[in-house]
């Protein structure tokens, strides 16, 4: 969903007031005016909006101790998301790119989400399996079949949702990315994909029954069998760092620490935190509110620049200039 202005309307949280998100966005935008055109590749108009009241933030980071989770924080959170909700959903702003958020202030402000993809589905009447967390590193693309839960409900949370993980990866491809025959590589849940079974048997009695059931429904979409974790995203890990195509265009991996490390490692501040299956597209910075250190003046924002870059070459909109 597209706002009618020529403008592309680019729509940023802070985060939580006490992490490092009110430093790198506040550093993002005092390096705006020294990014040249030939860099960003646009020449039109981008408007930089913040969604958060800064009346409130500065009231409220006051009353903060830095680097520590709290319940004023969390609920300035909460607030601005909704905020930023809505003026999505009345076609104000194109794409919504959030600040890192705590759960923990989330939490003692009574607000219980597992994390922000999470919180914009219900403001959506969404589940939390209608929608999916995808992260991107240039070409390389990997969506977390299931995200922030203890590892032993993995199996029974990723059993429950694993085809419609497949169609949502498959769609996503096709909307976001204009690929409509895709290639996807499927990570195993167990070590080895299970090895037959004797690391495990969810690969052997469910997981590719499903992929074999979506692979004949769907002859268009390649999908691999479950492959080992360590060799399938290794392999395009290695492809990555050498700047060679990765050979599917999007992986699925089983869990979230499966391929987050990887990604991050591999990527660093670059790689893209993409949400698919809301009324608009959200992207975020691919890292946590650093409580360790904020407020020392030393945060990286380059991960904010890579959002608003990633924003800027996925909008139908071509060749644009930065206003605020």
């Amino acid at each position: 969903m597209f706002s009618r202005s020529k403008t592309l309307n680019l729509l940023y949280t802070l985060g939580d007031l006490s992490g490092i998100g009110p430093e790198i966005f506040f550093k993002f935008t005092r390096d705006l005016e020294r990014i040249s055109e030939q860099e960003w590749q646009f020449t039109k108009d981008i408007k930089i909006i913040l969604a958060d009241d800064l009346s409130q933030v500065k009231k409220n980071t006051a009353l903060l101790k830095m680097g520590e989770a709290s319940d004023i924080s969390g609920e300035h959170s909460y607030q601005t998301l909704v905020k930023a909700n809505t003026l999505c959903l009345r076609g104000l702003a194109d794409y919504l790119v959030t600040g890192p958020v705590s759960k923990e202030s989330l939490s003692l402000a009574k607000h219980h989400y597992s994390g922000q993809t999470e919180l914009l589905a219900k403001l959506n009447n969404l589940t939390a399996s209608d929608v999916e967390m995808l992260f991107i590193a240039k070409g390389f693309r990997i969506i977390l079949a299931t995200r922030h839960i203890p590892l032993n409900e993995v199996s029974k949370e990723l059993q429950k949702n694993f085809h419609k993980v497949i169609k949502h990866s498959a769609e996503l491809l096709n909307t976001a990315f204009n690929i409509k025959s895709p290639s996807i590589g499927i990570a195993g849940l167990n070590p080895h994909a299970g090895e037959n079974g004797l690391i495990g048997d969810e690969e052997s009695t469910w997981m590719n029954k499903v992929i074999k059931s979506f692979r004949n429904s769907h002859p268009e979409i390649t999908l691999t069998d479950t492959l080992p974790a360590d060799s399938i995203l290794a392999q395009a890990a290695r492809a990555f760092l050498k700047g060679t195509p990765v050979a599917h265009d999007l992986y699925i991996s089983a869990y979230h620490d499966q391929c987050l490390p990887l990604i991050k490692g591999i990527a660093g501040y670059n790689a893209i935190n993409m949400t698919y299956g809301l009324p608009y597209i959200r992207v975020s910075v691919d890292h946590g509110c650093a409580f360790d250190i904020a407020g020392q003046g030393i945060a990286d924002h380059s991960a904010l620049l890579a959002c608003t870059n990633f924003c800027i070459q996925q909008s139908p909109r071509n060749n644009h200039n930065i206003c605020n």
